[in-house]
């Protein structure tokens, strides 16, 4: 006996999203893999649920293989992101994949994007120290990725540092490494920084 086949009856590819890692750190990017068994013309969509099981769109990637692989452009910070378990889900013509993920603190650093873009202009003196200090290096202090137990009210930033910050700007070294050098350089008094962790009130310009 034959049965009819309902015209209603929607075809689903299927979809996998496999990621790089489970576990990830600061400073590192969600790196993942889009698997498709059929390209419908579609556009993928992906999801992230967080720690607290909010559930937001991440993503709108185009698929024009059945393969496609995907690295965020902007690594994991801790001012953004916490530590604990995440989920990617993601939407493909009709079907579904999710994948678990982990942020853990190993006491890696995952500098801002925008830190990156400020130094630039620093590196090609379209600003000038005093700027960079007050925006860029003043963030990390309040959010503890570095720290400045000694500050008083004058702002020295060695010449040479800006070596430092050109390799970290290019991808030569990590967020994680600049962290420490400039926290290092900070503790010995090399770099000067006229402001502390517990508050944003800046001297006035006499510090210069």
């Amino acid at each position: 006996m034959a049965f009819p086949i309902s015209i209603n009856a929607q075809y689903a590819p299927d979809v996998k999203i496999i990621l790089a890692s489970e576990i990830f750190h600061y400073g590192e990017k969600l790196d993942y893999t889009i698997i498709v068994s059929e390209v419908t013309g579609e556009d993928a969509t992906i999801y992230i649920i967080d720690t607290s099981e909010n559930r937001s769109p991440l993503v709108s990637k185009p698929i024009s293989q059945e393969e496609t692989r995907v690295l965020a452009p902007f690594s994991f910070t801790s001012d953004i992101w916490n530590v604990g378990g995440y989920s990617l889900e993601l939407e493909y013509s009709g079907a579904v994949s999710k994948v678990d993920f982990t942020i853990i603190d190993d006491g890696s650093v995952g500098i801002p994007y925008w830190i990156n873009d400020l130094a630039k202009l620093w590196l090609t003196m379209q600003i000038p120290d005093k700027e960079y200090a007050e925006v860029a290096i003043q963030y990390l202090i309040e959010q503890g990725m570095i720290t400045n137990p000694e500050y008083g009210n004058t702002l020295y930033i060695p010449n040479w540092f800006k070596y430092t910050t050109t390799w970290w700007s290019t991808g030569e070294i990590s967020d994680t490494t600049y962290a420490h050098a400039m926290q290092f350089l900070i503790d010995k008094k090399f770099m000067k920084i006229p402001f502390n962790q517990e508050s944003s009130d800046l001297p006035s310009d006499s510090f210069l």
